[in-house]
């Protein structure tokens, strides 16, 4: 009986671990959208993109790889709107930084295809700090699902998923 409560002990303790990464992540790279938290960055204009959108585009995105290019300063991204007339409005503003042999993704998804069609993304940095193929910017489309069952993540692992591993895993070393 002891012996069984140690290894349900064990799975809860590697279920919660597996929870911690899924929803905490690592902290080796970072998004900050408190503009009075930003590190001086360059003002060098590192991709400045304009992107229509439809109502099946979920997001632009921004991709900073410190992994397999260099980006070893962090960056400042800026999503403008774009309207008929072509005056921009900034939507949002926020700094990304990838710790050394990871990759950061800032994702701006309040999209407002009804209205807006085109927004610019403009990556402002140091560009002797950031490999230009360090840098992706672009479009996540909407994909459509069938609500099936564990339905809904946004994360590598949802808390329904989590849950059966749990559940599965007390079931299975229960004592009867």
């Amino acid at each position: 009986m002891r012996r069984n409560r140690a290894t349900l002990a064990l799975v809860g303790l590697v279920v919660a671990a597996v929870a911690a990464v899924a929803f905490v992540g690592l902290g080796a790279a970072t998004v900050t959208t408190d503009s009075a938290n930003f590190t001086s960055v360059g003002n060098d204009s590192l991709a400045n993109q304009t992107i229509d959108v439809t109502n099946d585009t979920r997001s632009l995105y921004v991709e900073l790889d410190n992994d397999t290019a260099t980006a070893s300063e962090p960056v400042e991204v800026a999503v403008f709107e774009v309207d008929a007339d072509g005056n921009e409005t900034e939507v949002d503003r926020v700094q990304i930084s990838a710790a050394d042999g990871t990759t950061e993704l800032y994702e701006f998804d309040s999209l407002d295809p009804a209205n807006v069609s085109t927004y610019r993304v403009e990556v402002l940095g140091t560009a002797s700090a950031i490999d230009s193929s360090a840098l992706d910017v672009g479009t996540v489309a909407a994909v459509s699902s069938g609500g099936g069952f564990l339905s809904g993540s946004s994360g590598g692992l949802s808390i329904g998923a989590i849950a059966v591993v749990a559940v599965g895993g007390y079931l299975a070393l229960k004592e009867d």
